[in-house]
């Protein structure tokens, strides 16, 4: 059960709702820990600057301390745990022990966890003291307190399962041959058969980025040939490499190299 001094709030935050005239929230400390069941794809989440593109079925577990910040449009359930951590050290070593992130893929378990998270909704909806209403708040909130745990120590139990250097060897090579389409965290998980979070954590430990750095990267190696080549346009040139638009592409550029496409087509040409 859940100590006289834990607090719990809950709900539904649409960014299209709430915050429609915003592109992005502002930096943040977290202050409680903050359970979030992504419910679409769209926007972006940060915790201590690690980027984690929403999609369906994304958990959040952002901890106390931790800088975050979202890019809109997002919308998703909550949980929002107020702990007592001098009488409640074992739910903060649980929660504490939950990635930052995971991305569900059975889409009956992301029905089934929505489906626990609006019936904890519901519960407080009611505004009722009644101890039913209680006790059930505390049920539903153990039930998905325990299936997070449990894909928790599957992510665990995954790491240890397949080793670090098929992982990496077989993404680097979808990534060379196909960072110019899909090269979402999923796609690739999928295509070397492991989850999107072990991926992620094994492919940064060996090295050094993530496997969207590692896109980006291949991305601004080829657009540099491209652009020097002179046959096409910026626009031609991001669509080639996988881009949502210019805009995008001369974003990314500029972050990668400190020049936007054209000036650095410029250079070139001053060059000669």
């Amino acid at each position: 059960m859940l100590h006289p001094n834990t607090e719990l709030y809950c709900g539904l935050f649409d960014s299209s709702i709430i915050r429609k005239n915003f592109k992005k929230s502002e930096n943040r400390q977290v202050a409680c820990y903050e359970l979030e069941l992504f419910h679409h794809e769209g926007g972006v989440s940060y915790i201590n600057e690690e980027r984690y593109p929403t999609r369906r079925g994304m958990l959040l577990c952002a901890k106390p301390n931790q800088i975050r910040h979202s890019e809109f449009p997002v919308r998703c359930s909550f949980i929002r745990v107020i702990v007592d951590e001098s009488t409640q050290s074992e739910l903060v070593a649980i929660l504490s022990s939950l990635p930052n992130c995971t991305y569900l893929s059975d889409e009956n378990e992301i029905e089934e966890l929505m489906g626990l998270f609006r019936k904890l909704n519901s519960c407080f909806a009611g505004n009722s003291a009644e101890v039913a209403v209680t006790v059930r708040i505390q049920r539903l909130f153990w039930e998905i307190l325990a299936r997070l745990l449990k894909t928790a120590q599957a992510e665990e139990s995954a790491a240890f399962s397949t080793p670090p250097s098929r992982i990496v060897r077989e993404a680097y090579e979808y990534i060379n041959e196909n960072y110019t389409s899909d090269c979402s965290l999923e796609t690739i998980a999928q295509a070397v058969n492991v989850s999107p979070n072990h991926l992620h954590a094994t492919f940064r430990r060996c090295t050094g980025m993530t496997p969207y750095e590692y896109t980006v990267q291949k991305r601004i190696e080829k657009a540099k040939k491209l652009i020097a080549a002179e046959e096409k346009s910026m626009l031609e040139i991001a669509l080639e490499l996988g881009f949502c638009s210019q805009s995008h592409f001369n974003k990314v550029f500029r972050k990668q190299t400190g020049l936007p496409p054209a000036e650095y087509r410029k250079r070139l040409l001053e060059q000669y």
